[in-house]
């Protein structure tokens, strides 16, 4: 068997093997030459030994014990006797290229196996950190970046780290050439096997019916059944006659009318008078009867009362939290609030002035809210947020969902303004929101007591003077009547409470407009209701 073959391969680390690295294999006439162009001993679970930079050995063909495919691996086994110390070759990405271009595709691989363990892992932690902010969500928006980097930087570095292994078709269709060219050298002759050829297909009966007579009877059969059909229905789904059914219970008693007298007039003249219906879309209430500003401006002193006011130490000047909620809609960009701190001399003048610029470069979502802590000298303060006007027709405000979840904020006022909020949109969570808020303080009690009253489920809203009362409209959000037995006002500091007696019953889902006996000037901003106890 005259002439030589020679391709190069890379022996792999695999089970069973016990060389890795290039290696390029000679059939020659009479044995196989084998060329460690850069291979180490190899032992399963152990570091492989030291690199060979070039050995070479020749074994008869009487030496194979094994020749066997593994995948798209080519397995060969020596005697140990003979072949010592590399006996047991995992043999894949064959190719024609010189003994330097195989050292090189050994080094590649090496170097592909190391990116896949090595890489991923920083490459996921890069994308991570500089994932800008308006796509990742807190650490884990940031942590499922990292992670869907990483997973993917590892199956591109598997399938590089494949392609450097197995070598792609060439190295398949060289595989086996050798593995051919080696059978026959060992005097393996293949067996060659007849084609496969399918068995006849049996013979398709004759039909009984001409093809000029199924269709025919085809429509026939189907005729026939329509017919059956509609005869049936006909028979048993008609609806019988009404002078067929027995009349069960007699539809007209004669004299039933005279056992239910006609009301007198005296006594259609006694019932309630029918009110004219009105509808509101909130309580009347000082809270936001002069508007609500698209972008709301918070203080919270330290420690914080929930008062929302701010008083300068002595020493030590102003040391405050201020906080800024998105009632609107529509996110807000750039926001930015100008704070000015000042100090009066002697003589009464304003000296001292400093300025605080705060910026907040991201989006801020609808019902989302920022907060600064800010330290300064001084007795006096200005607080100039940006002109972005007032809550009105052209701008909604934010969903009350939004708004119940600002009410887990950490801050006291920031949960009382979402409370507030909640009542604004006559969301029944407000109450829940005010009750999670605890004990209150004496500089909130105010505040807590007008949002409960715009929360409850009868509220009065559009109050308008007339020349000696107030036309008031009664609306009540619950899922029962409501009877409203007296209005009154809320005392102020300067003005008593003044209370009228008012027997209105408020349908469900709906409002009355009533006249109250109250003066009507001045107008006052709210009114609260008595209800009838439910019994």
């Amino acid at each position: 068997m005259a002439g030589t073959f020679t391709v190069g391969a890379l022996a792999l680390a695999a089970e069973g093997a016990n060389a890795v690295g290039a290696v390029r294999l000679t059939l020659l006439p009479d044995v196989l030459e084998i060329e460690l162009v850069r291979a180490a001993g190899f032992r399963s679970g152990f570091v492989p030994g030291s690199v060979a930079e070039a050995v070479e050995m020749r074994v008869p063909y009487t030496a194979i014990r094994g020749l066997v495919r593994r995948g798209r691996a080519l397995c060969l086994a020596l005697d140990p006797s003979i072949a010592a110390p590399y006996t047991r070759f995992t043999l894949a990405r064959f190719t024609y290229d010189p003994r330097e271009a195989l050292a090189r595709a050994y080094e590649a691989r090496r170097r592909a196996a190391l990116a896949v363990v090595m890489l991923p892992g920083p490459l996921g932690l890069l994308a991570a950190l500089a994932s800008p902010a308006p796509l990742v969500t807190g650490w884990l928006g940031r942590l499922a970046v990292g992670v869907v980097v990483a997973a993917g930087c590892w199956f591109l570095l598997r399938e590089l780290l494949r392609f450097a292994t197995w070598g792609g078709p060439g190295s398949d269709r060289l595989a086996e050439t050798f593995e051919v060219a080696l059978c026959q050298r060992l005097g393996f002759v293949p067996v060659a096997t007849a084609p496969f050829a399918p068995p006849p297909a049996p013979p398709v009966p004759e039909a009984s019916l001409p093809a000029w007579a199924r269709a025919p009877l085809l429509v026939a059969l189907v005729a026939a059944l329509s017919v059956l059909g509609i005869s049936f229905f006909q028979r048993y789904g008609k609806p019988p006659e009404p002078a067929a059914v027995a009349p069960h219970v007699p539809l007209l008693v004669p004299g039933l009318g005279s056992a239910f007298p006609a009301p007198s007039p005296v006594d259609a003249s006694s019932g309630e008078q029918r009110l004219p219906r009105c509808v509101c879309a909130r309580a009347a209430s000082p809270l936001w009867n002069e508007g609500l500003p698209v972008l709301e401006v918070l203080l919270a002193s330290r420690p914080e009362d929930g008062s929302g006011r701010v008083v300068p130490s002595e020493r030590r000047g102003y040391d405050f939290d201020l906080s800024v909620v998105n009632n609107g809609g529509k996110q807000l960009r750039d926001v930015s609030v100008l704070v000015t701190f000042a100090r009066r001399d002697d003589q009464n003048r304003r000296v001292g002035a400093t300025d605080r610029g705060l910026y907040w470069g991201r989006p801020l979502a609808p019902g989302r809210a920022i907060k600064w802590h800010l330290k300064a000298p001084g007795t006096e303060m200005r607080i100039d947020p940006p002109r972005l006007g007032l809550l009105e027709a052209g701008r909604e405000p934010a969903s009350p969902d939004a708004f119940f979840e600002l009410s887990r904020a950490r801050q006291r006022v920031v949960r009382i303004h979402a409370a507030k909020m909640l009542a604004y949109h006559r969301d029944p969570r407000a109450l829940d929101v005010l009750a999670s808020l605890g004990p209150s303080s004496s500089d909130e009690e105010s505040v807590l007591a007008r949002i409960t009253r715009a929360a409850r489920p009868v509220v009065a809203c559009d109050i308008k003077p007339t020349s000696a009362a107030l036309d008031v409209c009664l609306f009540n959000d619950s899922l029962s009547p409501q009877r409203v037995v007296a209005a009154r006002t809320v005392a102020e500091r300067d003005a008593p409470s003044q209370r009228a007696a008012l027997p209105v019953v408020v349908p469900v889902h709906d409002g009355v407009r009533v006249s109250v006996p109250l003066p009507p000037q001045p107008v006052p901003p709210e009114l609260e209701l008595e209800l009838e106890p439910s019994p």
